[in-house]
């Protein structure tokens, strides 16, 4: 009763605001003046509390796809019936031509009084729970119980460790907090793989294999196509080749909104599985979404957070915060879709999951790596997104008082993001038009750097061991000899050599601060006497680049090399000519560099941007400011937010795959008997004989 109290208090207003607009714009639909206005909103939130309990109760009883139907018609109905009680109470001057007029008045007054609330940043729990949690109560109630506790995997997509403890400090994570101090959680910072971006992650942690992702996006020979994480057949295929049967949420997980399905049977708005129709199996609850109360109120979070990116897009320029990007209007649509849209799907769904039951389920929250790409990792736009979070987070919280089984919160990210200047704020050109101006024959003799200047750059030591007998001096000379061809050649006017590749056969993409070359040409992966016979610029041009830290190729015989400005490091052999060129990065840094190595479509060329470990800037090859995918900075410094009594293990965990066993192992300890019941039924299913 005092929750429904508070409400009113919130609502009546709101409402009447929102009245007294609609009655300037709908036909049929007038008000003598705003005390009318403010009764009429007095009259509705009264039959509201006395209706909407009784029809979820019917509603109940119905099939899900009716009740959107037969809400949007009640929602009319109690308009009507609002102004017949002002009347009656003496109430002048409210006129409702009909039930279409007050079915578009209700409709639009949901929107319009959630677009008021959250311009000025009020709280809409007492409504969300009249209008959703009791529905979802009601829809529940002969759910099954359960002894055994579910885990809720909550994912803040590119939230780093670092950004999360600022966040807690600074009271925008209340939950987390009060859950930290309390000593019922503690945090585990974890290592990605390279690449760390979300499509290698997720493959690892819930397929438990992320073999063959190189980056975001790649040139992948075998497939003779540039594949991309965020497109659906990519994803199809990814899962294709990784899925074993026995990721995380096999047996009787849910999967939402991430790019793979963890071989869960229950799957939505997961890239991997979005054609799946057999996978879609909480179709049943999907209609519950789509209520006027749950619509006008995402719609109109839509809309308030479009308006709220154009304003802090034109106050960074006004204040000229640097490093920043230009953000348009496309973006400010993309964004305001995973703040509103996306969110508000997942607590829905989260709470209809936990309300029925369901053991395992795993969400992907992508708002805070939207906004920190665009506006910054660690300004306020973003931490404005890690406290809407924070309320999903304590909503959820309180729907598990009402679950039919306790549940566990593990709250985790799947990489950080690092911030910086870009590669072409920082140059004036862009990874490509840097290595277009280094191979295209066109430009041989006039954007000709004289090589023995470019050897110097790499060091001294790498100049003397041209003299010398090892194997820095043989991959120096094959250097020196193919890059004085290419000079004869073009001082010869020769730029048609065909042995060659052009500029338009080569293709560069980027996931962050990893850039990688790869040439169609070539249908293996060249090996670097290859790439130096080809493009004998190439190589020493990127790495005397003062923008690029390092660059890996495969040579036939010494194996994976790294070369930095001031020296050569040998993967395989862990053998080092000058200064390594990966000291500045983190310990693993050769380890996932030779795993990657190992993956048969890396790229012919891997190219790793500019880092300062005493800032932790990096450049991206991409226009973002908050940026990940390679190494170097809190990009690879997530986290697992996770109970205390669930033990991570003695061991740092140092990969997605590794994360992925502990999660396994999590949820065996402690759902013993569902996962037993799982696996006999996965084994029954494999020996079942095939149809046919």
């Amino acid at each position: 009763m005092r929750r429904l109290a508070r409400w009113a208090l919130i609502a009546v207003p709101i409402y009447a605001v929102a009245f007294w607009l609609l009655a300037w714009v709908i036909p049929g639909f007038d008000l003598g003046s705003f005390w009318t206005a403010l009764w009429l909103a007095l009259a509705l939130a009264v039959v509201q509390a006395i209706a909407w309990p009784v029809f979820y109760q019917l509603a109940a009883r119905a099939h899900p796809i009716v009740f959107p139907i037969l809400s949007i018609l009640l929602s009319g109905v109690l308009v009507m019936l609002a102004a017949r009680l002002g009347e009656w109470f003496g109430l002048t001057g409210v006129v409702v031509a009909d039930l279409w007029t007050a079915i578009l008045v209700a409709f639009l007054l949901s929107v319009l009084s959630t677009a008021i609330g959250s311009l000025f940043s009020l709280n809409d729990e007492g409504g969300y729970d009249q209008f959703v949690t009791r529905a979802l109560r009601a829809r529940y109630r002969g759910a099954p119980t359960a002894d055994e506790p579910g885990i809720v995997f909550l994912e803040i997509d590119g939230l780093a460790e670092p950004i999360l403890e600022r966040a807690l400090a600074r009271g925008d994570m209340p939950t987390l907090r009060r859950w930290r101090d309390s000593g019922s959680h503690q945090v585990t910072r974890w290592e990605p793989d390279l690449s760390s971006q979300t499509s290698a992650s997720q493959a690892g942690i819930l397929l438990g294999d992320n073999t063959g992702i190189p980056a975001f996006r790649w040139w992948d020979k075998e497939e003779g196509a540039l594949l991309v994480s965020s497109k659906m057949q990519t994803a199809q295929l990814l899962e294709r080749r990784l899925s074993s049967g026995q990721g995380i949420l096999a047996g009787n997980g849910g999967s939402r909104w991430n790019a793979f399905s963890g071989d869960a049977p229950d799957c939505i708005g997961v890239f991997s599985t979005l054609t799946d129709r057999d996978r879609l199996k909480s179709a049943d609850y999907i209609g519950y979404f789509f209520t006027p109360y749950l619509f006008g109120r995402s719609l109109s979070l839509f809309l308030a957070d479009i308006a709220r990116e154009r304003w802090q897009a034109w106050r960074q320029v006004r204040e000229d915060v640097r490093p920043r990007i230009r953000r348009t209007w496309k973006y400010a649509l993309v964004r305001a879709a995973t703040t509103t849209w996306m969110e508000e799907a997942s607590r829905f769904m989260l709470a209809s999951d936990m309300m029925r039951g369901l053991p395992v389920v795993y969400n992907t929250f992508f708002a805070y790596d939207e906004v920190a790409h665009h506006s910054g990792i660690d300004r306020e736009d973003a931490f404005k997104i890690l406290r809407t979070l924070d309320r999903v987070f304590a909503y959820l919280e309180r729907i598990a008082r009402d679950a039919p089984r306790p549940y566990e919160f593990v709250v985790l990210s799947d990489h950080g993001q690092s911030m910086g200047a870009t590669f072409l704020q920082r140059s004036g050109r862009t990874l490509a038009e840097v290595v277009d101006s280094l191979i295209d024959p066109a430009q041989r003799v006039s954007g000709f750097l004289d090589f023995q200047e470019e050897i110097q750059n790499l060091n001294a030591a790498l100049a003397t061991a041209l003299q010398g007998q090892g194997s820095t001096a043989r991959l120096m000379r094959q250097l020196t000899r193919a890059n004085q061809r290419e000079r004869l050649a073009g001082l010869a006017g020769d730029a048609g050599d065909q042995t060659r590749a052009k500029a338009s056969d080569v293709v560069v993409v980027a996931s962050g601060n990893l850039g990688l070359i790869s040439f169609p040409r070539w249908p293996q992966r060249m090996t670097y006497e290859e790439i130096v016979d080809a493009f004998p610029r190439l190589l020493p041009g990127l790495v005397a680049h003062p923008n690029v830290s390092f660059a890996m190729v495969r040579s036939a015989t010494e194996g994976p090399i790294v070369f930095g400005t001031q020296g050569i490091r040998y993967l395989d052999s862990d053998r080092l000519d000058g200064v390594d060129p990966l000291t500045i990065f983190e310990p693993n840094a050769a380890r996932h560099l030779r795993r990657q190595d190992t993956f048969p479509n890396c790229p012919d060329i891997l190219v790793m941007g500019y880092y300062n470990p005493d800032t932790q800037e990096t450049a991206a090859f991409e226009e973002l400011v908050g940026n990940h995918g390679g190494l170097g900075g809190p990009q690879t410094e997530p986290f697992v937010f996770h109970p205390e009594w669930l033990d991570p293990g003695p061991e740092p965990i140092v990969g997605a795959g590794m994360l992925s066993h502990v999660l396994r192992r999590w949820i065996d300890e402690t759902q013993p008997v569902t996962v037993e019941m799982a696996k006999h039924a996965e084994a029954d299913r494999v020996a079942a004989p095939a149809d046919g």
